[in-house]
């Protein structure tokens, strides 16, 4: 690592943390303490730092980024750079990497962007790629919906970067790794669904989800409202297999599960996502039935429920703010290291009420 690259990652680390430690520092970078202070005292002439017992604190006349100033002078460099890993950048993540990205531009912090393609071995990879190119910390969403082994945890404590989990669960770390993480909480959107539906007079919701990272949580939250709300039981719960190209397959799966809820005497349905809801919709209307009046639906996502033949009511999941939220949560991170608790943040999905219940 060369002089001037060490010294603006000194930089850095005073303008987050407002102080940094020579050994502590030093430790985390592989380098002397003598290395760190020779720096130091480079720093300290140019102005942008004031030499204290152990390390250096910003100068008494600068300002915190807190306050809106950058800190370190006219320097438009990055306050710091910080990694967010997808496993795509289709369909569900393009607004969880737009607040990301709204909110990095405002901390003045560049964000760079990683997608795994849900392999969990590049997932790993990228995790350790990034680390060694010295970006300050990582956000996560993880290949796999749940962290069912050891590997992601021990890449994680390997590189030593700080990383927030994003739309993940942390549930299942060593307790040992500190580590925080930002989702939005689906099992409440279920339920706003449910009590949605049941303020309607439905008294069974029968629940259509694609498999995805987001169907378990939606499970649990439906069972939960159709439980509190004393809601008849015996509406079906079908997990729909991710679509065969041009088979039917999916027509198929939305036939027997409209067939379900009419024999089961369900009259109303949460489906996860839009697209499946737009084309129980559709299969609703090919058997004469009228929504809402003969069958209400609720989607779950919201990207496109708006545009539905009969627009549909929709619960949204707050991807944006998850991932403002999980830049905010790293640069919390980078600014007090150790020093708090991780913490394990959900955000509630809203209910956009449309005609379809």
């Amino acid at each position: 690592m060369i002089a001037e690259e060490r010294r603006e990652r000194i930089l850095r680390e005073v303008v987050l943390r407002g102080r940094v430690e020579v050994l502590d520092f030093a430790t985390r970078l592989g380098l002397s303490g003598m290395t760190i202070r020779r720096d130091l005292a480079v720093l300290a002439e140019r102005g942008l730092v004031r030499r204290v017992h152990g390390g250096a604190v910003l100068p008494d006349d600068a300002e915190s980024p807190a306050t809106g100033a950058r800190g370190i002078g006219s320097s438009s460099r990055p306050l710091a750079t910080i990694g967010l890993i997808v496993p795509d950048v289709s369909y569900y993540f393009p607004p969880v990497i737009r607040g990301a990205g709204e909110a990095a531009r405002a901390a003045g912090i560049r964000l760079v962007l990683g997608a795994t393609n849900y392999d969990a071995r590049e997932e790993a990879r990228q995790l350790t790629r990034l680390s060694r190119n010295g970006v300050d910390a990582i956000m996560l969403v993880t290949a796999r919906p749940q962290i069912d082994d050891l590997t992601t945890w021990d890449t994680i404590a390997g590189i030593g970067t700080p990383v927030v989990l994003v739309e993940r669960s942390a549930g299942g770390a060593p307790t040992s790794l500190r580590i925080d993480a930002v989702r939005s909480d689906h099992s409440y959107g279920a339920e706003i669904a449910v009590d949605h539906l049941a303020e309607r007079g439905h008294r069974s919701v029968g629940l259509l989800c694609r498999e995805s990272a987001t169907a378990p949580w939606i499970v649990r939250g439906h069972s939960r409202a159709i439980a509190r709300q004393g809601l008849d039981a015996t509406a079906p719960v079908v997990m729909a297999p991710s679509p065969r190209w041009g088979d039917g397959s999916t027509s198929d799966v939305l036939r027997a599960f409209l067939d379900g809820c009419l024999a089961a005497g369900a009259q109303a349905a949460l489906v996860l996502p839009d697209e499946l809801a737009i084309g129980l919709l559709s299969i609703a209307e090919e058997r004469g039935l009228r929504v809402p009046e003969d069958f209400a639906i609720v989607a779950y996502d919201d990207e496109i429920a708006a545009l539905a033949g009969v627009p549909l009511t929709a619960i949204a999941p707050p991807k944006l703010a998850v991932g403002r939220r999980a830049l905010e949560t790293c640069v919390m991170r980078l600014g007090e290291r150790d020093q708090t608790p991780s913490q394990r943040t959900k955000l509630a999905p809203t209910l956009n009420v449309r005609d379809s219940s």
